[in-house]
Parts: C-alpha cells; structure tokens; sequence
C-alpha cells in the first residue's frame, strides 16, 4: 500500500470536509441565534452526505475494510447542530456504509455512531467559555481515538497487514488534525457572533454617557467614541472620529504634545487622571481626561480608553482669581468651589461660604482662628471626614499637613459620600490658599465605567471578570485573617428544553427573573451575587462556614421554588434550580480553581440526583466518602 497516494487520498477527502462546514457557516450567517430543529436536520443531511461521499472517494482498503474520515463530518454535524444534526448525520452515512457491504460493515457503522456520542459531547462542552484551541485538541482527539480504536475489534489478520503498512498513522494524524480544524472554526465563529452582539449592548450604554468617552487604538486612531466626543473634537458624528487619528483635531504643537503623552502612557499604561487643553479658534478646552488601558480577554494591551470632562469653567475661574487677588473678598462668595487661605503657620484666615458647607463643621471654630491641623482632627473626630483605609488618624493628619505645605494635590471622602478634591497653591508670603472642588459626579462617573466592565449585560449580576477577582480576594482573606469561606454555584435544571419550549427572550427573562431572587435572598452585604455563565450563577459567602452556606442554599433554591414559574419541558413541572456548595476553612491554602473544582463536582451530583436539589462538597479534598445530598421537597 502506497502511503503517500493514501495520504495525498486523504488530504482531499479533508478539503471536502472544509467546504462543507464553509458552507454551513455561511448558512448560519443568515440567523442571529442557534438554529430551529429543521436546520439542523438540513445540517446532518449535509455533513451526513459530506460522509458519503469520503466513503466513496479514493481511500484505503485492507480485506474489506474501508479507511477514510467519514467519522470527522458526523462528529462536526454535533459541533454545529447538537445530537440532532449529529444523529442526521450519522443515519445518512450508515446508510451509505450499509449500501457499500463487506466484512468491516458493522465496525463501519459503530464507528459513525461512536462520532455521534463525540459530536454530542463536542455541542455541551461548546456552550461554555473554553480556550477555542485547547477545546478543538481535545475534540480532535476524542475523533481520532474513535478512528484508530476499530483496530482493537478487527480480525488479526486484517489488523497484522493495516499495521505493517504505517496506515494507523496516517488515518489517527489526518482524523486528529481535520477534526481539529473544523473545532477551532466552529469555536471562533461562535465567539465572533458573541462578541457582536455584546459589541451592540455596549455601544448603546457608551453613547448614554453625559461626558465623552472615547478608545484609540495602538496607533492612536478612534475606535469608539460619542456624539459628546464629536463635539468636543470638532467632528459633525461620532462615526466621522472613527478610522481617524485624534492628532488631526488639533495644532501641530498640540497634536505633537497629545502624541508624546500617548507614547508615553502606553509605555506604562495604567491608569491616570490628567488634565489637557484642546486649542480652538475661539477660546480653549480646559479637560479633566481619565485613562485606562483597554486589554483583550488574555489581557493584551490594545489601545486607551479615555472619558474627559469639561473644566473650562472651572480652570477659567482659578485663572482669574490669581490674576486679581485685591478682588478677592468681592468674588470669593460667588466661586462654585470652596476656598480657604492659610498663614505660613497654617492658620486658617479666609475662606468662603462654599468651604463652610463642604465643612459646616469650621464654623464652630471659626471664633479661634484655627490651625489647619486643628480643623483636620476635628473632622476626623466627628465623623465628617473619613481616612482611609489603613492609616491612623495622626499620620493621615501629618502627610495632609505636609501635601498642603507642598501645594500637593488631593482628595478628601466626607461622611455624606461627597468626594472633594484639594488643590493648593503657595503665596508670596509663604502662606497657602486652597481650592475644595467637588467631584463627586466624576467619581460617579468612574464608579460607573467600572460597574459596566463589572457587571453582566443580562441580569446586572457581576460578570466573571469580577467573580474571579472576588474569589481570589476572598480566599485570600480568609487565608490571611483565618476565617472560612463558602462557594454556592447554581444551575437552571433543564434549560436548554426550556429555551426550545418557550423561545429564546422567554429564557432571557427566566434569566433576569432568577438573578433578581437571588440576589434579593442574599442577605449579607458581603455576599457576591455573579452569572458565572450561561445559565449559572454563583456566590460567594465570606466568613461563611459549610452551615451558613447550607441554610442560604436552602432558602435561594426554595425562592426559586417559590417562583412558581410554569416549565412544561421538566419533569419538575416548573423552573429549579440545583446548587453545589463547597467550604474551606481559614488558613486553608486552596486556590480559586481547586474550590470551584469542588463546587462544580458537587453541582454535578446535586444535577444527577434528580436536579432541585443541593450537594454539599467533602470539606477535606482527599476524603472519599459521599456527602449527603439534601432532597428538594417534591
């Protein structure tokens, strides 16, 4: 047997394969969602004859016994169209096999049908979030283990000639890498059509933003941005910012400065706060601009985000109130910020009304003059201003004296969750004058780019991003401080019937529903509600032994329960859930993904124990021994 003219053999019937899942996914271009029932029969009978043909191409044959990679389009039928396009498949090429005759007819069709099971095990792994090519190895393999394990079953005498003749390499290497590429394919177009549709929900929330928002690539051209940014920049849309780069809005000696400063922050990006000005021909933008480095999920740099506020006004009023310090006790009253002017000892000796009720507390000390220190402490002491985290009131007190001295900025939190920021400038007298601005709405601001990159579009639950960061967080305490920490994750039993029943945005709405109830029954502040994915959610108890998480997995699957939400397509009759729930103690070393390891063991007996129920995972790794299962009340 010529291995090349087999191989060269082979290599076409793999080009074959490729047109055909080509074709598919132009197909399912043409829809948003998965496709219904007939498509996907219309997409086992394509890859089913895609199979018949491979067996009827040229190949390789040893006593009957027919070689090709007929396995590979039945088990892809799976990847695109679950058991239904897989088992379409699979009959169509059985037929065929049938059709063809000789003594490999049986091991024939059980290999097809061995590529259904495979193409099914490929549809369910596929709808969570996995590495696209370590997913389409371990497709490829389970392929080609299913192509090279007929050997096991032949007569030894056909199996002593296909080994003499170096064909099993050829047949597990082209079944591995056919069934590999067509995994990576079908993974990439799946996230592509993702990505898409997320791309659209972001965008809307982006263009609600009051200030601009705007993302520049590596080159620093825009690939997002608002109407608030076109109008900053001078651009009639914001779709005429995109494709261009931000230097060609401004004068050279700007656009050269903007450029370095680009340079400069990609070189180290983190994020930063800074102040530019943009040059027009009537007067000048004064921008308050935070940047971000925008990364790709494997955390690659791709570009900055950046969200500006004007403070043209702002800047405008600080200019003049240097300019004309003899009218200062005229315009101090009228300032949109608070100011207070300070002797070279720090003694307070002039302020405004605006400063008074940033800090009405002064007022009480105004009869004494009081030293800034004084003023500091006190604030401290009735709760009006807050230190932060970590620092003890005499040292948070000295380094804001010492920032005041070397007209250093900063920001005070007030007990009113007022955020206010300090800007000192030194006088000729080496006294110091202070500006108080509040900020608030640009922390708000802030705050709320990060709850968009934290939370889930659906529900409003935290996404994954930050249920992996609380977790770490969390078992890091618990490591540090000794205290225990619980994992709950929760499944929707039978959801995938429940979306080909009821549609789709009905599933959605299960969705939101579920996410509401759970995070209302969560009654800790330091419970962490998250979608994990799909249909899963999780949470995260810190400071929660295995009792405490118990009585809460209880009382989310009974709210569930009490939902009372019609599921005609379960055996329970209505919509469930079943939770895994896994504990570590303090001190424990265990790491994020051992615990979710854990947990999702146990989610999976709670599953296979008749679903509405709860499992709660060994507290010991190593113990073998089965944890009880709590039965759900039928």
């Amino acid at each position: 047997m010529d291995l090349s003219v087999v191989t060269n053999a082979f290599l076409a019937q793999t080009g074959l394969i490729c047109l055909a899942l080509t074709l598919c996914v132009m197909a399912l271009e043409r829809i948003a969602d998965e496709p219904n029932i007939p498509g996907r029969i219309g997409i086992g009978l394509l890859f089913g004859v895609t199979g018949a043909i491979l067996m009827n191409m040229p190949g390789a044959v040893v006593d009957e016994y027919y070689f090709d990679l007929r396995l590979v389009p039945v088990a892809v039928a799976g990847l695109v169209a679950g058991p239904i396009g897989s088992a379409t498949a699979a009959f169509v090429a059985s037929i065929a096999r049938v059709e063809m005759g000789g003594d490999g007819t049986l091991l024939g069709l059980a290999g097809l049908w061995l590529s259904f099971a495979v193409g099914c095990l490929g549809w369910h792994g596929l709808k969570k979030d996995r590495d696209t090519v370590g997913y389409g190895a371990l497709f490829g393999g389970m392929t080609a283990t299913v192509a090279i394990s007929a050997l096991i079953l032949m007569p030894e005498t056909a199996r002593q000639k296909i080994l003499a003749s170096n064909l099993p390499g050829v047949v597990l290497v082209l079944n591995f890498l056919t069934a590999f590429i067509a995994a990576c394919y079908v993974g990439l177009n799946r996230r592509r059509k993702r990505d898409a549709r997320t791309g659209v929900l972001h965008s809307q929330v982006v263009a609600a933003l009051p200030d601009a928002l705007y993302a520049k690539d590596l080159e620093g051209q825009f690939i997002l941005a608002t109407e608030r940014s076109a109008a900053l920049f001078g651009a009639k849309t914001a779709a005429d910012l995109i494709g261009r780069h931000e230097v060609e809005f401004h004068k050279r000696g700007d656009a050269w400065r903007i450029l370095q400063e680009d340079r400069a922050f990609l070189s180290n990006p983190a994020p930063m706060t800074m102040q530019r000005v943009l040059r027009r021909a009537d007067r000048d933008i004064f921008l308050s601009t935070v940047k971000a480095p925008y990364l790709d999920e494997e955390g690659r740099l791709q570009g900055v985000v950046c969200y500006s506020t004007d403070i043209t006004a702002q800047k405008t009023l600080e200019a003049e109130l240097t300019a004309t310090q003899h009218l200062l006790h005229t315009a101090i009253d009228e300032m949109a910020d608070g100011l207070a002017m300070f002797e070279r000892d720090g003694r307070l000796r002039l302020w405004n009304q605006r400063y008074l009720e940033l800090f009405p507390y002064v007022e009480d000390l105004l009869p004494a003059k009081p030293m800034l220190g004084d003023i500091l402490r006190a604030g401290i002491m009735r709760g009006h201003i807050l230190i932060p985290k970590g620092k003890t009131a005499v040292s948070w007190v000295e380094e804001e004296l010492q920032r005041s001295a070397d007209a250093q900025t900063s920001e005070l939190l007030l007990d009113s969750d007022r955020w206010v920021a300090k800007k000192t400038s030194i006088l000729k007298d080496k006294g110091w004058v202070t500006l108080y601005a509040d900020i608030t709405e640009k922390k708000l601001a802030v705050a709320e780019l990060e709850k968009i990159a934290n939370r889930d579009g659906l529900t409003g639950l935290a996404n994954r991003r930050y249920f992996d960061l609380q977790l770490q967080a969390s078992l890091r305490d618990a490591r540090d401080l000794g205290r225990p920490v619980s994992l709950l994750l929760l499944d929707v039993d039978f959801f995938k019937p429940f979306n080909d029943t009821y549609g789709h945005p009905a599933g959605d709405q299960i969705l939101k529903t579920i996410a509401s109830t759970l995070q209302a029954c969560c009654r800790r502040r330091t419970d962490t509600v998250a979608r994990y994915g799909g249909e899963e959610f999780a949470v995260i108890m810190p400071d929660a032994d295995t009792a405490l998480a118990q009585e809460a997995a209880i009382r989310l699957r009974d709210a569930v329960r009490a939902l009372g939400i019609a599921h005609e397509a379960s055996p329970l009759g209505r919509v469930t859930v079943s939770i895994g729930v896994a504990t570590r103690e303090g001190r424990s070393s265990v790491i994020a993904t051992e615990l979710l390891e854990e947990c999702d063991a146990a989610l999976y007996v709670a599953k296979c124990s008749g679903r509405d129920t709860i499992q709660i995972a060994a507290s010991n790794p190593s113990d073998e021994r089965q944890p009880s299962v709590l039965a759900s009340a039928r």
